[in-house]
Order: structure tokens, then sequence, then C-alpha cells
């Protein structure tokens, strides 16, 4: 009786594993921000919640130095993002969703003959949206647009693939 019920536990263990490994996302892609105005690249991780239209969502983009060679002055820019994500509509290819969270911006700036850089983490949140197209089950591409405020004050874009698990 006893192995019974371990035999029960472990497929049902195995069964709900399987539901919640269906509904995580992983993927990168390329980002762009309006007022840095320079590309970069993003990871993004998600967790759909089972049978539900909310999810997880959490990123960092980063963007590709800017740098002005008649002033000598280099800036790295880092955004980290923790999102709440909402699926307003959707089938079996494509998804349409909002999103809404908070924002970490790291930003850097080094003047050229100068040792030290200034360093600044700016705090923030951002709302947007965007679509997923389902290739495939595990083949997702996504395309996102979102306004964050806070140091960053800025639209960015994202567009990229997405990889199911």
């Amino acid at each position: 009786m006893k192995q019974l019920r371990y035999l029960t536990c472990a497929f049902a263990l195995l069964f709900l594993g399987s539901q919640l490994a269906a509904q995580v996302r992983a993927g990168a892609g390329f980002t762009y921000g309006t007022k840095f105005e320079k590309p970069g690249l993003f990871a993004r991780g998600e967790f759909q919640i089972p049978n539900k239209d909310f999810g997880i969502v959490a990123s960092a983009n980063y963007y590709f130095p800017k740098e002005d060679k008649n002033l000598g002055v280099s800036q790295n820019r880092m955004a980290l993002n923790l999102d709440g994500m909402y699926t307003f509509a959707g089938n079996d290819f494509l998804d349409i969703y909002g999103l809404g969270g908070l924002n970490v911006l790291l930003a850097s700036t080094k003047i050229s003959g100068f040792d030290e850089k200034t360093s600044s983490t700016k705090f923030g949140f951002g709302v947007g949206g965007g679509i997923r197209y389902k290739l495939e089950s595990n083949l997702i591409p996504m395309a996102e647009m979102r306004y964050v405020n806070g140091g960053q004050d800025e639209f960015v874009i994202n567009i990229g693939l997405l990889f199911g698990f």
C-alpha cells in the first residue's frame, strides 16, 4: 500500500513538472532605446502560470557603448526588468500581451584622460505590450515595445526569439 502511494505521488510530480516545464520560455534578441539611440542585446525569461493568462517576465537589456570621440566620453547602460504579464488575446499561433513592472538602470560614464568613471543606479517602472508568434511549440518569435520611466525615460523596442522548455 505504501509503495502504491509513493508511485502515485511520483506520477503526480512527473505530470505537474511536465505541465510547468511547458510554460517556461527563455530567449534573446535585439533591443533599441529611443533616448540612448544605440542598439543592444537583451536576454529574457518567462514563466506563464499554467492554464492562466498571467505570467512573470525577467529581462536584461545591454546597450552597446555610446562614444563621443571628439569629447572623449564613453557611456554604458544596462537595464534590468521584472514584470507581470497578462495575455489579452491568444490562439494556437499568436499571443497579444501587456506587461508592467519594475526597472533598474545601471549607467556609467568614462572620460578619457581621467582614471575614474561615474556610475549611477536609477529605479523606475515600465509599461508596454507585445506579440508572440508560435512557429512551433518550442520556437516563438516575439516583438515588444514598452515605455520606461525613472532613469531611462524612453521607449524600448525588443525583437527576438523565445524557446519553450
